[in-house]
Formats: structure tokens, C-alpha cells, sequence
């Protein structure tokens, strides 16, 4: 055996030998949580998962596994992608803007296509930032992040209602404009436009706010996981 794979088969056993390899290997460990860039999880969390996922290679590196280096770094890039996946369905969780799919294949397709979507853009833009200035967008209409499963209508017809009236406020420049201006919703207007009463479009207020915020703001990620999401001309 190399030196390298005998220290690994003393670490396993000698806490003080594991204490070395991961203060020895740690320029490669945070190596290897910077090189995951903004995939949604914040650096020093990358780290910590990167060297948890380090010492259960130690633990569980054969020689049969070939190189150590490869195997190590293999098995980090898996759990910070484990962990952004964790990330993608909290917000497809909190943010159930648009009606549920009763076709679980295609919702599974969605999903997928949702976390292909998440895997183009985390070089780019981090899902945590983003959730940040979304959450920061939305309290200063009095929303919170967290409350939006509560808002969301719990029927479907009542959701794609919404989500109808968000669309015309979002595409509507001087609604919307007023909108950000005063921040306050043309509930008036919206009720002489759809026929309804002034009552249903108070209670769902937040609701069709929050439709207007995500389809004009710079969102990507978080509407790449709404498969229903199409471009809003501003």
C-alpha cells in the first residue's frame, strides 16, 4: 500500500490520524466547496457538508475504489448536489404558486426538469440570495416567505383565478405601476374587470401580489420550478 491509503486505514481507527488528513487535505476540501459555486447553500454550509462527506471517504475508501483523490472528490460534489436537491424541493414546497399536476409522471418529468433547470444556472445566481431578495421583495407589501403555503388558494380553480388576475396586474402597466408606486392593489379596477366582488379579490390580495412580484422580478430559479411559468412582457 501507498503511504496515502495506509494513513487512510489508520484514520479509521485513530481519530488523531483523521485529525491530520483532514487539516493536510483541507486546501482540497474547500476546494472542492468553492468549485460547487451558488448552488443555493451558502459557503461555509458547502463546507461543513464538504468535510463531513471527506471523513466518511476516509471511513469507507478501499484500495479497491482506486484513487482516493478521485473518490473523495466525487462523493463531495454527490452530497452538495444531494443537499442543493434538498434546497429545490423546500421552495417547490413553500412556493405552490400554480396548481398541483394530477399526472404524477409528468409531474415527475417536471421535478427533473426543474432540477436540470437549477443545475444551468447555479454558476450564475445562488437560490439562496435569490429566495433572500425575493423574501426582502415580498415584506414590503406586508408579505412574509414563509406564510405563502397559507396563502396559496387551497382549490385549483381558485388558484388559476388568481394567477389570471396576477398576469393582467403584471402585463397591465399602469396597475402595476401603482402597484409599486403605492403599494397598494387596483382591486376596484380588477373587480369591475373580471366580475367579481371586491370582497374575494381582498382575501386573495396577497396571494395575487405575490404573482405580480415573481413575474416581474429577476427570479429565475425560483421560477424555474414552476412549470407553468411563462414571460411577462414588462
Amino acid at each position: 500500500m501507498d503511504t496515502l491509503t495506509e494513513r487512510i486505514e489508520a484514520a479509521k481507527t485513530d481519530n488523531l490520524e483523521m485529525d491530520r488528513l483532514i487539516s493536510e487535505y483541507m486546501p482540497f476540501i474547500k476546494k472542492s466547496a468553492s468549485d460547487a459555486g451558488n448552488s443555493g447553500i451558502e459557503y461555509d454550509d458547502r463546507l461543513s457538508l464538504s468535510m463531513l462527506a471527506f471523513l466518511n471517504c476516509v471511513k469507507q475508501y478501499t484500495a479497491e475504489r482506486g484513487s482516493f483523490m478521485g473518490f473523495a472528490a466525487a462523493c463531495i460534489r454527490n452530497r452538495l448536489i444531494d443537499e442543493s436537491r434538498k434546497q429545490i424541493s423546500y421552495v417547490k414546497k413553500i412556493l405552490p404558486l400554480f396548481p398541483e399536476e394530477d399526472d404524477k409522471t409528468k409531474a415527475s418529468a417536471e421535478d427533473q426538469a426543474s432540477i436540470d433547470a437549477y443545475s444551468r444556472e447555479q454558476e450564475q445566481v445562488s437560490l439562496s440570495d435569490e429566495i433572500d431578495a425575493f423574501s426582502d421583495r415580498l415584506a414590503e407589501y406586508g408579505i412574509s416567505f414563509k406564510e405563502l403555503p397559507r396563502i396559496c388558494p387551497k382549490h385549483a380553480e381558485t388558484r388559476e383565478r388568481c394567477v389570471e388576475l396576477g398576469r393582467f396586474v403584471a402585463s397591465s402597466g399602469e396597475m402595476r405601476e401603482n402597484l409599486f408606486r403605492r403599494r397598494r392593489l387596483a382591486q376596484a379596477e380588477l373587480a369591475r374587470e373580471f366580475s367579481l366582488s371586491e370582497k374575494t379579490i381582498e382575501k386573495h390580495r396577497r396571494y395575487i401580489v405575490t404573482i405580480v412580484l415573481l413575474l416581474t422580478g429577476d427570479y429565475p430559479l425560483i421560477r424555474a420550478f414552476l412549470p407553468q411559468y411563462k414571460e411577462v412582457g414588462k
